[in-house]
């Protein structure tokens, strides 16, 4: 839109940072004056306020103060607002008229904006949300962020307001699906779209989708679009032709800016989805973060920079910012939340209902196991729809046998009476085997995985190679018999 300028020498702070804009701030003249007459008062001499635009009767709008710079429209010694204050926001000043003068209170009910000066208000305050990523929520009113009656007829009037705010939104930006939000998606519904296309994820897929949920829930980011993400950047959890690998719980290529670059990797499962839920949030959103930052690229984004999945793509970004430089990168993640929308739950919605399945002589021994997991859940019957009713919790390095005694659905109920527990993530004991290394040094990691510390090293000469004993398997590490810890099997050979 056409702006004239007439800059203020003498109200205002210098700053030039553009990166402080993150809420704009909208108010009244608090008087019969004219726009012309306001935006030479500013320049002519100190006053000790000001605003970085006024919005005239007819429209026309003037600009007093850069964005980058600090105007002085919202000071005051007492707030309200918990963040917003001069030298995070722009200042809009719109002219306004009163159907009786002979009282200029703040709290007649009378005053009133032309249709042109809202109009042109609007739009003016849409270019600068799109410009800097300031989502509908922080753009405020001066009675918002300090108690003041400003705009009078924007505080007298609720309605008014709400009407304002809601010209803000365009037309064909209504189609595009804010990443900000509650999940419409259920864990069973993102679950089950996982497992069709993924078969082998049907042993954790539930679990993953509940963690979303919640990680999701606490930053108010739609954790089915999250996980529509995953779903895109891991191949489904295949991880064909990713940069990065299931033991790193790095679900959305996080850390991987150009070829070659391996990607973080995150110490537990839910630490790598908030990580991903909480980098969502920077690009879409400048509210602060919930919990603890744990997401080592957040810093680096220009927050609200994109508030629609649509432009997480650097290519369909107005800005030409986003999380990846392939094309329809949002518009990919969109196809697949509408497919898991579409999914039915995978969980029976009768389980509750279903009798318990029926138990067999406690003196049956089948065989006996070692967890590949510490922490594996105890449910009342074999499989996901039941109800959990404890946990085995374990050290890396140093697991317990336990006993199986029936088989049902790739599941194992313990001899102890716990419950039953996903074979998934078990080893049946005495499969153990024999391997020699195929380098010279090869170190021993406390758990199955470069996040976990290094406890020592194989250090052997090349041609005269020991064999060692493999009792676990894990995501291409194996746990050595003799306790030491974890070893790559990628640099091993079966002996």
């Amino acid at each position: 839109m056409e702006v004239t300028k007439k800059l203020t020498p003498y109200n205002f702070t210098n700053k030039n940072d553009k990166n402080r804009v993150k809420y704009i701030v909208v108010h009244y003249f608090g008087g019969l004056s004219t726009a012309e007459n306001l935006l030479d008062y500013w320049y002519r001499q100190y006053v000790g306020a000001s605003a970085h635009y006024i919005v005239g009767h007819d429209g026309k709008v003037y600009q007093s103060v850069e964005d980058g710079d600090i105007a002085w429209h919202c000071g005051a010694q007492k707030y309200v607002h918990p963040e917003c204050r001069n030298s995070n926001s722009i200042g809009i000043e719109m002219a306004v008229r009163k159907k009786d003068s002979s009282t200029l209170l703040a709290s007649d009910p009378d005053w009133y904006f032309e249709p042109a000066t809202e109009q042109a208000a609007q739009e003016l305050v849409r270019e600068k949300m799109q410009e800097y990523g300031i989502p509908a929520e922080n753009v405020l009113r001066h009675y918002d962020v300090t108690g003041k009656i400003c705009p009078s007829p924007y505080v007298t009037n609720g309605e008014a307001w709400q009407a304002f705010k809601a010209g803000l939104v365009e037309p064909e930006k209504e189609e595009l699906t804010k990443i900000t939000g509650k999940s419409v998606a259920t864990a069973g519904q993102m679950a089950a779209y996982l497992i069709s296309k993924n078969p082998a994820a049907a042993p954790y897929a539930l679990e993953h989708a509940q963690i979303y949920l919640e990680e999701g829930a606490v930053e108010n980011i739609r954790a089915d679009g999250a996980w529509a993400q995953r779903c895109l950047e891991t191949g489904n959890d295949t991880f064909a032709g990713s940069a990065v690998t299931f033991d790193q719980y790095n679900f959305c290529g996080h850390g991987v800016t150009q070829n070659g670059m391996r990607g973080t990797i995150f110490p537990d499962l839910r630490t790598g989805i908030r990580a991903q839920i909480q980098h969502l949030k920077a690009y879409a959103s400048t509210q602060k973060l919930k919990q603890e930052c744990v997401d080592n690229r957040f810093k680096y984004v220009k927050r609200g920079c994109s508030p629609y999945f649509e432009w997480l793509g650097i290519q369909e970004n107005p800005k030409k910012v986003g999380w990846a430089a392939g094309a329809g990168y949002g518009g990919k993640i969109i196809a697949i939340l509408d497919n898991i929308l579409e999914s039915g739950e995978s969980m029976d919605p009768d389980a509750e209902n279903k009798p318990e399945p029926e138990l067999k002589p406690e003196g049956i021994f089948l065989y006996q196991i070692r967890t590949t997991v510490n922490s594996l859940r105890i449910r009342k019957g074999p499989g996901t729809i039941y109800p959990e009713v404890g946990a085995i919790n374990e050290v890396a390095g140093k697991k317990n046998l336990y006993t199986i005694v029936e088989e049902e659905n790739g599941w194992g109920r313990l001899k102890s009476g716990a419950g039953w527990i996903s074979l998934a993530y078990t080893q049946k004991e005495g499969e153990s085997y024999l391997v020699r290394t195929t380098v010279d040094s090869l170190r021993i990691r406390k758990g199955p995985g470069v996040a976990y510390d290094a406890v020592g090293a194989i250090d052997e000469e090349q041609g005269s190679k020991k064999k060692y004993t493999i009792i676990e398997e894990r995501n291409g590490w194996g746990r050595l018999k003799s306790g030491a810890g974890w070893i790559s099997l990628a640099y091993t050979m079966r002996a």
